[in-house]
C-alpha cells in the first residue's frame, strides 16, 4: 500500500512535471492544485489565477532552449520539496532551485520557493559544486 508521503510526492512530481517541464500550468492547476493555494514567492500572486497570469509571460513560452530538470524530490508528511535546475541556453549555468509545496487532501495548496545562479566552478571553495 502506498503511504500517504509517497502519494504527495508523486502529486508534486506530476505537477511540477506538466507546470514547468512540459509547460501545461493551466492543466496542472486544474489536476494537481486546490481552491485555495497560498503562495510565498515575492513575485507571483495567491490563488490559481495569480500563477497563471505570471506564468503567461513566462521563458518557456518563447524560448525553444529554455531546460527544466528535477534532481530529487524529498518528502516529509505534507511538505514535498522538488530540487531542479533551470537553463536557458547552452551557455548558460543556469539556476538551481528548490520549491516546497504542501499537500492537503491531495491537492497542493501551499508554495514557497529558494533558487540561485549557479557560480563558475573556480568560484567555489570546494569541490563539491552546488548541486
Amino acid at each position: 500500500m502506498t503511504s500517504q508521503r509517497e502519494k504527495n510526492r508523486e502529486l508534486a512530481r506530476d505537477f511540477y512535471t506538466t507546470a514547468f517541464i512540459e509547460n501545461r500550468h493551466r492543466e496542472a492547476c486544474e489536476r494537481y492544485v486546490g481552491e485555495r493555494y497560498i503562495q510565498h514567492n515575492p513575485f507571483v500572486p495567491d490563488g490559481v489565477e495569480g500563477f497563471l497570469k505570471f506564468f503567461e509571460d513566462w521563458e518557456p513560452n518563447t524560448n525553444p532552449d529554455y531546460e527544466q530538470k528535477i534532481l530529487r524530490i524529498i518528502a516529509d508528511d505534507e511538505l514535498v520539496a522538488v530540487h531542479a535546475t533551470i537553463r536557458t541556453s547552452a551557455e548558460d549555468r543556469g539556476t538551481v532551485l528548490v520549491d516546497i509545496f504542501r499537500v492537503e487532501n491531495d491537492k497542493i495548496v501551499e508554495h514557497w520557493d529558494v533558487y540561485m545562479e549557479i557560480p563558475d566552478p573556480a568560484t567555489i571553495p570546494h569541490g563539491n559544486g552546488v548541486l
